[in-house]
C-alpha cells in the first residue's frame, strides 16, 4: 500500500459575503520549499481524481475513523474545487450548512474567529521524486526533496499541520506505536504481524507472563485492546503529543 503524505496550507481570504456563501479560499500548496525540506511544484499534481470526488475534511478523518473512533460521515465537512494558480495549490472550500452538519459548523465559524486557519493536503505519490544537488543533496546541510507526480486524495482542515511522513489513518499505521510497545514489553520474541494477528486475551496472557498459542485472528480485537488498555492507550497519547511538537 502507497504511503499517503500530508503538507500544509493556510487561508488565502475571508470573502466580504462568506455568511451567504460559505465559502473560503485557501492556499493548500504551493512550490516553496516548506519547512519539512520538501518541495511540490505545482506541475506535478494529478488533480482529476479529486475533481470527480472533492470533498473537504476535519483532520484526515475522512479516510474513516480514527483508532478508537467509528467512521463518522461529519468529519466530511464540506465540498472543495481545487485549481492552481500562479503555482500555488487553491482549494475553494464550501462549509456545509449547519442544519445538516453541526461539526462544519463550528469548525467554519472557528475559520472565521481566526483559532482554525491552516489546511493539509493528503496525497500518494505517483513516481518516486529525488533529493537535490550540492548541499540540497541527501545528507547536505540544505538537504531537499522533490515530490515527483503525485495525485491528490482530499485535504483537510486541521488544529496543527502534519508531518509529511504521516501514513494514513488506518488501525495497522496509527497503532504502529503501541503495537511495538507491546513487541517490546514482551522481549521481541514475536513478529508485530503475528501481534496483530492474535486475540486480546492473547495479548494480556502473554503480558502477564503466560504462554499461549497464537491463532490467526481479526485485528479488530488488537484495536480493543488498545483502546481498553491504559498502559497502551497513555502510551499511545505520549506518543501523539512528540508528533504535535514536532510538525
Amino acid at each position: 500500500m502507497k504511503t499517503k503524505n500530508y503538507a500544509f496550507g493556510q487561508v488565502r481570504e475571508i470573502p466580504k459575503n462568506v455568511e451567504e456563501t460559505r465559502t473560503i479560499p485557501f492556499v493548500i500548496s504551493d512550490g516553496s520549499k516548506d519547512r519539512h525540506c520538501t518541495v511540490l511544484s505545482s506541475d506535478g499534481w494529478d488533480l482529476e481524481p479529486y475533481s470527480q470526488n472533492g470533498i473537504v475534511g476535519y483532520m484526515h478523518n475522512v479516510m474513516g475513523g480514527g483508532m478508537c473512533d467509528e467512521p463518522d460521515p461529519d468529519f466530511v465537512i464540506g465540498k472543495g474545487i481545487v485549481t492552481i494558480e500562479k503555482g500555488r495549490l487553491i482549494g475553494l472550500t464550501t462549509f456545509e450548512p449547519a442544519e445538516i452538519n453541526e461539526l462544519a459548523e463550528k469548525i467554519f465559524r472557528k475559520v472565521l474567529f481566526g483559532t482554525l486557519k491552516s489546511t493539509s493536503v493528503g496525497f500518494i505519490e505517483l513516481e518516486e521524486g529525488q533529493y537535490g544537488q550540492g548541499d540540497e543533496a541527501l545528507g547536505g546541510v540544505n538537504e531537499t526533496y522533490y515530490y515527483g507526480e503525485r495525485e491528490l486524495l482530499e485535504y483537510s482542515i486541521v488544529n496543527i499541520p502534519s508531518n509529511r511522513n504521516a501514513q494514513v489513518r488506518s488501525m495497522r499505521n496509527e497503532a504502529a506505536g503501541a503495537l511495538s510497545y507491546v513487541r517490546q514489553q514482551l522481549g521481541h520474541k514475536y513478529r508485530l504481524s503475528q501481534i496483530e494477528n492474535m486475540s486480546v486475551r492473547d495479548v494480556l496472557d502473554l503480558l502477564h507472563g503466560k504462554d499461549v498459542e497464537i491463532f490467526n485472528k481479526t485485528p479488530d480485537e488488537i484495536r480493543a485492546l488498545l483502546c481498553e488498555n491504559v498502559v497502551l492507550r497513555e502510551h499511545i497519547e505520549r506518543l501523539n503529543r512528540v508528533l504535535s511538537s514536532k510538525s
